[in-house]
């Protein structure tokens, strides 16, 4: 990966957004909010009357998953939480009124939305956008091909690979790497250990501090 195109950042570095500032946000700045349009689209999403793919799909998918069987769907749909087992390959999205967590190896041609949390446990490759209303814990590698809102928090553990923009309102903690094209961090990011660090090819807002833990249970 060629490192001359892009900038790299290991913490601690000031700010550069905003020096001088002794609040997280700077004078005039409005905490953001949550569109009518993204609200509308979210609860159109999980109408009454979508799959739900814990109770008709979940049994198989498990079955499979011992078997080292590569599964394939069309997309995944449910109202309520989703738990899945890869290795899987989806042909559209992955969307769930509550959380998703994916277990295995995962590739999602289409977009991942969760009204909740996403957890991720190994490999997961989304060809489109990610957005999460709660919190996104990656445990393993992730790349997302679109743009990634997280209205939560966003903790890695490993590597996460953004083509597009990542806008976080919680806290970013990395422990391993993440590369995109722009970060928008409305809280504070924290990178854990001398071999943790970030990569933005173009812009960084960071509203919060910059800050960095030598290990993991450092305060």
């Amino acid at each position: 990966m060629p490192k001359s195109k892009t900038k790299r950042f290991i913490l601690p570095a000031p700010s550069q957004a905003h020096p001088g500032d002794s609040s997280p946000s700077p004078p005039g700045h409005a905490a953001p909010t949550i569109s009518q349009a993204e609200y509308d689209e979210m609860m159109l999403t999980f109408s009454n009357g979508d799959v739900d793919y814990n109770m008709q799909d979940h049994a198989i998918d498990t079955s499979a998953a011992n078997a080292g069987v590569i599964k394939k769907k069309r997309s995944i749909k449910s109202n309520t939480s989703i738990h899945l087992n890869g290795p899987m390959e989806v042909d559209g999205s992955v969307k769930s009124g509550g959380s998703v967590s994916f277990l295995g190896d995962f590739s999602v041609r289409d977009k991942i939305e969760a009204y909740g949390n996403i957890d991720v446990s190994g490999n997961v490759t989304c060809q489109d956008k990610i957005k999460c209303f709660g919190n996104m814990d990656i445990a393993g590698y992730v790349f997302c091909g679109g743009k990634v809102k997280i209205f939560g928090k966003l903790t890695v553990n490993g590597h996460f690979e953004v083509y597009d923009n990542i806008e976080v309102w919680g806290a970013v903690v990395i422990q391993g790497y993440l590369k995109c094209k722009s970060l928008t961090a409305y809280a504070s990011v924290t990178t854990v250990g001398d071999d943790s660090y970030y990569e933005v090819d173009e812009s960084e807002t960071v509203w919060g501090a910059k800050m960095v833990r030598r290990t993991e249970h450092e305060a």
